[in-house]
């Protein structure tokens, strides 16, 4: 009994780091914007699928095909940023109205990818090999291991930028009072762009490090979004630790729902749980209370 509780332990990990990465990406436009990205489930899947282009069917190295995937991603985000969110909002559009477009924006990028693509799932070959490795009666692939490193490396650069450098902490005020940000000579579009920048590579590294464990395709932005989502609400939708929390918690309540009861379950427990803990805790679990 115990193996499998560690064999499900080891899943929900894999699987909260992704949620976790997305929850992230989300958690930096909304602090430094007041603009929910959902395009950021969109951009893992845009890294998983030039991952496939270039490693699995052109054979580039892995050493190149990544930061490669990344550019791309970023080209994306940058190109969403300056066609559709900054010329939106300097028109005075609501924030949650641009939030809304952006939904229209990742369909757009999917539907593209279903042409280029196909709709069959494509898979990449792992980066170390597929033998497992046993820990505690627990399977790991290698593959897990890079996910995990990814997340943490991700997780700890972002808390440096965002408490230990003058423009970190500028972002994080640009969402409360963009108008003052801009009265006192911060460069808001640069700023923009640099949370842009940081939203592709979290996301893209998500898609990136997960396309070898599960297949890519372009159907799972939509679904990476969404739990993405959810992780940042129930850890705290402005809080980086948060994200990387409920992306972890939400991880575990769908690997023990699908082992203990039905995998078919997975999406319905998050959501009863997303809603419980905005009922007792609207503001999630490690985030702060509006005054």
């Amino acid at each position: 009994m115990l193996e499998f509780i560690l064999q499900f332990l080891a899943s929900s990990l894999t699987e909260g780091c992704v949620y976790a990465l997305i929850a992230l990406g989300l958690v930096i436009v909304l602090r430094s914007t007041d603009v929910l990205f959902f395009v950021q489930g969109t951009l893992a899947m845009v890294g998983g699928i030039t991952l496939y282009a270039l490693f699995a069917q052109l054979n580039i190295p892995l050493i190149i095909s990544i930061p490669l995937s990344l550019i791309i991603c970023t080209i994306v985000s940058l190109l969403t940023l300056h066609i559709i969110v900054l010329p939106l909002l300097s028109r005075g559009a609501p924030s949650m109205s641009v939030s809304i477009v952006t939904i229209g924006v990742s369909m757009l990028i999917e539907m593209a990818a279903m042409l280029i693509f196909g709709k069959n799932n494509l898979a990449v070959p792992s980066f170390s090999g597929d033998e497992p490795v046993t820990i505690l009666g627990a399977s790991f692939v290698p593959q897990h291991f890079w996910i995990i490193g990814f997340t943490a490396g991700a997780l700890l650069l972002t808390l440096i930028f965002f408490k230990w450098t003058w423009m970190g902490k500028a972002m994080t005020g640009l969402g409360d009072n963009q108008l003052l940000a801009k009265a006192i000579g911060f460069p808001v579009r640069r700023l923009f762009r640099y949370a842009f920048i940081f939203s592709a590579l979290v996301g893209g590294i998500a898609g990136i490090a997960f396309a070898p464990i599960s297949y890519t395709g372009f159907g799972i932005g939509t679904r990476l979004t969404i739990k993405g989502f959810a992780a940042a609400a129930v850890g705290g939708i402005t809080n980086p630790v948060g994200a990387l929390s409920g992306g972890l918690i939400i991880g575990l309540f769908e690997s023990f729902t699908a082992g203990f009861i039905s995998s078919r379950l997975k999406d319905l427990i998050t959501m009863a749980l997303l809603l419980l803990v905005l009922w007792l805790r609207p503001q999630g679990l490690f985030g702060k209370k509006n005054n």
